[in-house]
């Protein structure tokens, strides 16, 4: 369980809704995926520092994007599961290593974009992706959901993904 202090409101929240049983490792993995995560969710380390009793700080609207976040990667994993018996799972770990790379690339290009518009970015670009790939097998697509679930978070164009 992740105990969290909502700064904004000051009000403190108990969210259990992750893969794992250790918070502090599932966050520190999260944050391999998704790098914003640590600007969204701040650790607090107690004072006799024993990480069991960890908690954290954020915003009401930080901690919505680190929801949003998470349950978009969920959806993620559940739809290069499909690309994987599809194809093969060398081929859906292709497709995020494509994604990886777009990232790093649009990082570079666009360096006033925030960490969290890149890791919505990076989960478009896998969307994308596999919508692609899909829709052989007449699988609608999941791009408008993913806008429609992100558009009052970020700007149209990054919600678009129009870079120019």
């Amino acid at each position: 369980m992740l105990d969290i202090y909502l700064t904004d409101v000051q009000k403190h929240v108990q969210f259990k809704d992750y893969p794992g049983e250790h918070p502090v490792k599932f966050i520190l993995n999260f944050k391999k995926i998704f790098p914003s995560v640590m600007e969204l969710l701040l650790p607090v380390l107690p004072e006799n520092e024993n990480l069991e009793e960890m908690t954290w700080e954020s915003t009401t609207q930080d901690f919505e994007l680190f929801k949003l976040l998470l349950s978009g990667w969920g959806v993620v994993e559940l739809r290069l599961s499909a690309l994987a018996k599809f194809k093969d799972k060398n081929f859906a770990d292709g497709l995020v290593k494509r994604a990886q790379q777009k990232r790093k690339t649009d990082a570079q290009k666009h360096a006033t974009l925030k960490t969290v518009e890149l890791d919505y970015l990076f989960m478009h670009e896998i969307h994308a992706l596999i919508d692609a790939e899909l829709v052989e097998l007449g699988e609608k697509f999941y791009l408008p959901t993913l806008r429609d679930l992100w558009k009052n978070h970020i700007s149209n164009d990054v919600l678009q993904a129009n870079l120019s």
